[in-house]
C-alpha cells in the first residue's frame, strides 16, 4: 500500500529578481540544496549525487533519523530532486518492510514582473497491507516532513538565494567596464 502527500509553495525574493538570475542560481544544484538542507550534513558524492543525514526527530513515539541519497539535476527549466536511496534509523524491524521516497522540483516563474521560486514536493511511503495499523503515524510523519520542507523553502532557501543573488550582482557590477555607468561631465 502506498501513502503519499504532495505540497506546493512559492518563495518570493527581495529585492525582485529576473528569471535568468534564478535559473543561474538553480543551475548548480548544490546552491539550493544548501538552503534546503543543513550544509554540515550534506555531502556531494558525485556530479549530481548528494548524501544527507538528517537530525533525529520524533514522530508517534519513535525517534527517527533519515539517511538519504539524492540526485539533483538542472534540466534548463527546473531543478529536479529525486531520492535514489534511503534508510530511516529508529524503525527497527519495520525498516525492512517499508520504503520511502521523495521527488521535488524548484523552478523560476514570473509573477507581477518579478521571478519567484516555485517549489513542489511529493513524499511517499510504501508499506505492506499488514502494516495498515501504522498508516496514521506514517501520514503524520509525511505531513511533518512536508511542513519541514516548506519551512526550509521559506527560510533557508530564501536566505541562501537572496545572499547568492546579492553577491552575484555585486560581482557583475565590479566586473563591468568603468565609465559605462552613465554620462561624464
Amino acid at each position: 500500500m502506498r501513502l503519499q502527500r504532495r505540497r506546493h509553495c512559492q518563495v518570493e525574493l527581495e529585492p525582485p529578481v529576473s528569471q535568468q538570475e534564478l535559473e543561474t542560481f538553480l543551475g548548480r544544484p548544490i546552491r539550493p540544496l544548501r538552503g534546503l538542507l543543513d550544509p554540515s550534513r550534506l555531502q556531494q558524492c558525485g556530479p549530481d549525487l548528494f548524501d544527507y543525514v538528517s537530525k533525529p526527530y520524533g514522530v508517534a513515539g519513535l525517534t527517527l533519523q533519515p539517511r538519504t541519497r539524492l540526485r539533483a539535476c538542472w534540466d534548463g527549466a527546473e531543478l529536479l530532486i529525486q531520492q535514489v536511496a534511503s534508510r530511516v534509523e529508529g524503525l527497527g524491524e519495520w525498516q525492512n518492510h517499508l520504503s520511502f521516497g521523495l521527488e521535488a522540483s524548484l523552478a523560476p516563474a514570473l509573477q507581477s514582473g518579478s521571478a519567484v521560486l516555485v517549489a513542489e514536493a511529493m513524499v511517499w511511503a510504501d508499506l505492506p497491507a499488514a502494516a495498515l495499523v501504522a498508516s496514521p503515524a506514517l501520514h503524520l510523519g509525511l505531513d511533518q516532513l512536508l511542513d519541514r520542507l516548506e519551512g526550509r523553502c521559506q527560510k533557508g532557501l530564501r536566505r541562501r538565494a537572496e545572499g547568492w543573488l546579492r553577491r552575484h550582482r555585486e560581482r557583475s557590477l565590479a566586473s563591468a567596464p568603468q565609465g559605462s555607468a552613465g554620462p561624464v561631465g
